[in-house]
């Protein structure tokens, strides 16, 4: 048996109005005229006759296609003994309900862009962040629930986050900032469901000077994540939502710091320069002027913080002694080259290549050596909401 989702009645604002949905349908003549047909045993073929209106202008007032115009209320107050007022209010209240009722649709469909306008709806579907929904009532249900608003108002978002972001980073415009909070929103979800162990900064330290070690252990990338817990940092993978081009985050979660890998490039080198990056973003940059971070490291800013978090992760990760060992060579750089530096520095392979492409040393075509799908190696527990 297929579950069902049970949404409740909800109050939305719109435009400044509160408007409520309505859930009744009001009848037409039509019905009415059959509700006198059956009491009489009429067919449509008798009333035909009777009133001298064709089988087909019959049907379509039947069904309230077709209005009652003052001739026909004339008609049809004879035959069943009522006053011609009585069906041309029947007929006139109908079509004000209807009318009413396609401005109860048009609201819809404007609720409908607006939360697509603010959220990735397609994509929130895709990875099952949101359920599929039948109507505008159940999708903004939905909407409200995700952020845990009592109603569906998206002023905190349009005077508070999305201002910050634009104003915070150069990658984010009024379009892709909305989607990014979103984003941000489902990691703070996903954040406040982990165990929460105490948060020691002495700890990050020491794993951030080493974090270059980790890169070429056995199983170095659960090790490292391991010990990032035992620090009191929360870690998990969470996809990029479209349009928002995030590589990771940094940012607290009560009184520990959370960082996320979203796994937009799957390479191994980009793993371990995004979690340094994010690294020394908690250690150095979070505080009440910056509680968060969501980073885009292809295209993103550069500015001074940005600009410190990738001296500091590039440090960390042998980039300045890589670039030394191996830039004479690079005109014609060997396997048995890259190895000998990983060797000399305690750094992967897929590091030391990465760096040379990065900087354009070596071919981009390069990046594929030592760079298996670095999801692969990530634990399933600490992989939230992929396809």
């Amino acid at each position: 048996m297929k579950s069902q989702i049970i949404m409740p009645e909800i109050k939305y604002t719109f435009m400044g109005e509160t408007s409520k949905l309505k859930p009744a349908r009001k009848f037409g003549p039509g019905y009415f005229i059959r509700e006198q047909m059956e009491y009489r045993n009429w067919t449509q073929d008798d009333l035909s006759e009777v009133t001298g209106i064709t089988i087909k202008h019959l049907n379509r007032i039947l069904k309230d296609k077709q209005p009652v115009t003052l001739e026909m209320a004339k008609i049809f107050g004879g035959v069943f003994d009522t006053s011609p007022q009585y069906w041309m209010n029947l007929d006139a209240n109908y079509r004000l309900w209807l009318a009413g009722e396609k401005s109860r649709k048009e609201i819809d469909a404007d609720l409908r862009a607006k939360i697509y306008e603010r959220m990735p709806v397609k994509d929130m579907l895709a990875k099952r962040w949101i359920l599929p929904f039948a109507n505008a009532q159940e999708l903004a249900a939905q909407v409200t629930a995700f952020w845990g608003w009592d109603k569906l108002d998206f002023a905190v978002l349009d005077n508070q986050y999305i201002p910050f972001l634009s104003r915070k980073s150069e990658a984010f415009n009024q379009f892709n900032a909305s989607y990014a909070i979103t984003w941000y929103r489902k990691a703070m979800t996903v954040a406040e469901q982990m165990p929460r162990p105490a948060y020691n900064k002495g700890k990050l330290k020491h794993i951030f000077v080493t974090i270059h070690s980790y890169s070429i252990q056995n199983d170095g990338i659960n090790n490292f994540i391991q010990d990032l817990s035992n620090a009191g940092v929360l870690f998990f993978v969470l996809p990029h939502l479209q349009k928002t081009y995030l590589d990771g985050a940094a940012f607290f979660s009560g009184d520990n710091p959370v960082i996320v890998f979203t796994g937009r490039y799957k390479r191994i080198d980009n793993f371990w320069f995004t979690v340094a990056h994010e690294i020394a973003h908690v250690l150095y940059h979070l505080n009440e002027e910056t509680p968060f971070v969501l980073d885009n490291l292809k295209d993103g800013d550069t500015n001074q913080m940005e600009t410190e978090a990738n001296t500091l992760a590039a440090e960390k990760l042998k980039h300045p002694q890589i670039l030394q060992y191996l830039e004479p060579y690079t005109h014609y750089l060997t396997s048995q080259k890259v190895e000998e530096c990983s060797i000399e520095y305690q750094v992967h392979p897929a590091i030391v290549i990465g760096k040379l492409a990065h900087d354009k040393l070596i071919s981009y075509s390069n990046q594929t050596l030592y760079n298996e799908d670095v999801l692969q190696l990530i634990p399933e527990q600490y992989q939230f909401g992929r396809l």
